[in-house]
């Protein structure tokens, strides 16, 4: 049996992710996998892997609600010498683990291919907001400093405000709403989302003000919604993330560890920018046209 430990059901990205467990778990009717929602608290999570180790499993796939707050759980797993594939955000006391890999993508690259895009779709100068996800969490951290280092490239892009919208589409938008009623009204020209979730919720926000012509948004991840928006001109740029490929490699990498197969630290999924002109055969992934 395999205990696998999702972040959020609820949140879209960590359920494609899933999705791609649960399509490529088929190829495996040997192999058992129990899924279980963390609801983003690491403290749950914890409790999870305690009952996985109570149950033997064989392995655990661990896609952290919280990178720093998955401490303790992975001294768990670790203790309980049991294998770990983790996926999607890394944990980082990995290296206790007996039996460890990796199947996921680089935040800081997703954060510098955002910004080059969005960089570009300005260009080359204006005021930004930056969007960010939950304090703390290894894409919010990464992704902030994909971002730097593509600004130091760009002087004349200054950033007013940042604040954290949690990875949420409604947060997203009611952090952009507070922003259009203060003194920012007016004077930022973008918005740059760490997610496609507080991206759509941004574009929300400042379709009903009435001022989507006036600022870009850009996110990260590529999902239906976002990419609808990218067709229809409300999302000037959005990144690929493979929520189905990291999912099915996590599977994957879970029954080689099975079978006694010696497993690479990492195996990493690159992302890419989706062009407006892309976003049918990005949507096809989905399934949804």
């Amino acid at each position: 049996m395999v205990g696998v430990l999702i972040g959020d059901f609820s949140a879209q990205f960590h359920a494609y992710i899933m999705d791609g467990m649960k399509v490529e778990a088929k190829k495996y009717p040997d192999v058992q996998f129990v899924y279980v929602d963390g609801k983003f608290d690491s403290t749950v999570q914890l409790g999870q892997v305690e009952n996985f180790i109570a149950q033997k499993v064989d392995a655990i796939i661990f896609v952290p609600g919280d990178s720093e707050g998955s401490r303790p759980a992975v001294d768990l797993i670790a203790k309980a010498g049991i294998p770990l594939i983790n996926v999607n955000t890394k944990v980082p006391n990995a290296d206790q683990v007996a039996a460890y890999a990796y199947a996921g993508s680089s935040s800081v690259e997703s954060g510098e291919i955002l910004m080059e895009a969005m960089a570009e779709v300005m260009g080359g100068k204006g005021n930004m907001i930056e969007l960010q996800g939950w304090y703390g969490h290894e894409p919010q951290i990464e992704r902030h400093q994909g971002i730097a280092n593509i600004l130091k490239k760009h002087p004349d892009i200054k950033v007013l405000a940042e604040d954290s919208g949690k990875w949420n589409r409604e947060e997203g938008m009611k952090k952009v709403e507070n922003w259009i009623q203060s003194d920012l009204k007016g004077k930022f020209n973008a918005i740059v989302a760490h997610n496609d979730e507080m991206a759509v919720g941004a574009v929300k926000a400042l379709e009903d003000a009435g001022l989507l012509e006036q600022v870009v948004v850009g996110g990260i991840d590529a999902t239906p919604d976002a990419l609808n928006m990218l067709k229809a001109g409300k999302l000037k740029v959005t990144v690929f993330q493979d929520a189905f490929g990291q999912g099915a490699k996590g599977v994957e990498l879970a029954v080689k560890v099975l079978n006694g197969e010696k497993l690479e630290k990492e195996y990493i999924i690159p992302y890419k920018r989706v062009k407006p002109e892309e976003a049918d055969k990005y949507l096809a992934i989905y399934g949804k046209k």
